[in-house]
């Protein structure tokens, strides 16, 4: 019985850096192509924790990459660190003043408009994943009827075979049996031509 093709973590992360690898953008859909086949959403689930996991192992590296500076560089660093910071905090407080009067009504209303497409796009990848395992399942049951017409197909063909070899035999006891007859036919021609001589003898002796 045919089922939905399922593939290991492996297998899907290994399809999602290959199309990586080839410049293109990964998506569920994009590797259930180069798959053959499986669950989108649990492709999703998958390839987006591989991408938190691949992200936070970066991250690792580069502190563990991180030059330890010696006391003195490291204490005028600190101090012009926080001197520039107090600098760069005001600077960046008027400017955050600024940004938030010109911005504030456009932000929310690209803030909104962001949520509805998001939103729109959810739906729609959802509506396409439940498409997709609707197909997968049709297709399983399709195969299912496949495979019992292929059984009912070979035992109608065996039956047949079985009918067919009966028909010869008969067909061949009737010529046997018309044979026969035929040969009975002659036999019962011989058989009145001897009575009808015998009674001619019997009469020509009774005669004499």
């Amino acid at each position: 019985m045919g089922r939905v093709a399922e593939y290991s973590q492996n297998e899907i992360i290994n399809a999602g850096e290959q199309i990586e690898s080839n410049g293109k953008h990964v998506n569920p859909f994009a590797i259930r192509e180069k798959l053959g086949g499986g669950s989108p959403d649990r492709i999703k689930k998958i390839w987006e924790s591989h991408i938190a996991s691949r992200q936070f192992h970066d991250a690792e590296q580069n502190n563990e990459d991180v030059i330890e500076l010696p006391t003195e560089i490291q204490e005028a660093f600190v101090k012009n660190l926080k001197t520039v910071s107090s600098q760069l905090e005001r600077i960046a407080q008027d400017s955050f003043r600024v940004a938030m009067q010109l911005a504030e009504k456009r932000v929310k209303s690209t803030i909104d408009e962001y949520q509805t497409k998001i939103s729109e796009f959810e739906q729609s990848e959802q509506e396409a994943f439940h498409a997709l395992e609707t197909s997968d399942r049709e297709k399983d049951g399709l195969e299912q009827k496949v495979e019992i017409l292929t059984i009912k197909n070979e035992q109608l063909l065996a039956e047949n075979s079985k009918l067919q070899g009966n028909i010869e035999s008969l067909q061949l006891r009737m010529s046997q049996l018309e044979t026969k007859e035929s040969e009975l036919s002659e036999l019962q021609r011989e058989f009145g031509k001897l009575q009808g001589r015998i009674e001619i003898m019997e009469n020509n002796t009774r005669l004499k």
